[in-house]
């Protein structure tokens, strides 16, 4: 099972400020020590499984640092990457919550440390706190939400301006300002993964890529990203959506 491997303790629920912003930051002292008592921490690398679709839900992951994302195979055998997540957000709750298996594969995209929270401990708290349940309940609101803006923007936006979209977002995650205004990064996802995202073919997204260096927006180069102008890609960003 996923969640036994190489397990280890790390630091304390109690003074851990990414508890006081996720779902967590409703249980009081007593429940926060139990969480502490219960909960394993352990690093993965870069390209690591953190769980597989199809295995049973032992439990929920707390980010602590770097980034996941969640994958699933189409019809075809690919794997496509549906979501990221981030520092402080809660992983598997979903399957926990309606006694299920896992739906999707969660990877490390960087290196990453995970709290895992066995499924006793969480109905134990569940039991105990029932404002937990209403935030994970409001956490699912919110995914839908996020699922549902997601399908807007797929059946209103161009290739380019989705992959604009995609772009600005993982810019205000990982970018860096430059003393001259522009913006550079490194990205977290192969420029596969990014077509996927976006619901494009490689080769389409390798001439988005081509036109925004040819309009002087941007430079690639590996992973590398370079805005030279954000500010103009942001306000493209907002234009009236347009199909191509």
């Amino acid at each position: 099972m996923a969640e036994q491997r190489g397990s280890l303790r790390g630091a304390n629920c109690l003074t851990c400020q990414l508890r006081h912003c996720n779902e967590w930051q409703v249980l009081n002292e007593e429940e926060t020590r139990l969480l502490a008592h219960h909960r394993k921490s352990r690093d993965y690398q870069a390209g690591e499984s953190i769980f597989s679709a199809g295995e049973p839900s032992h439990g929920v992951y707390c980010i602590v640092s770097g980034a996941v994302a969640l994958r699933k195979s189409d019809a075809e055998g690919n794997v496509i990457p549906l979501r990221l997540s981030y520092s402080g957000d809660t992983l598997g709750y979903r399957g926990l919550l309606l006694n299920a298996h896992r739906r999707y594969r969660a990877e490390a995209l960087r290196p990453s440390r995970l709290c895992f929270i066995d499924k006793a401990t969480v109905k134990t708290l569940l039991d105990r706190n029932p404002a937990l349940g209403q935030q994970f309940l409001q956490r699912i609101a919110s995914d839908l939400d996020d699922a549902h803006d997601h399908l807007m923007r797929n059946a209103t936006l161009s290739n380019r301006d989705k992959f604009v979209h995609l772009l600005l977002t993982l810019m205000n995650r990982y970018g860096c300002t430059a003393t001259d205004g522009s913006r550079f990064m490194e990205l977290p996802l192969s420029r596969r993964d990014l077509a996927s995202m976006i619901g494009a073919r490689h080769e389409t997204l390798s001439r988005i890529i081509g036109r925004l260096e040819e309009d002087g927006l941007a430079r690639f180069s590996g992973r590398t990203v370079h805005l030279t102008r954000p500010q103009s890609l942001l306000q493209e960003s907002r234009r009236p959506a347009l199909l191509e």
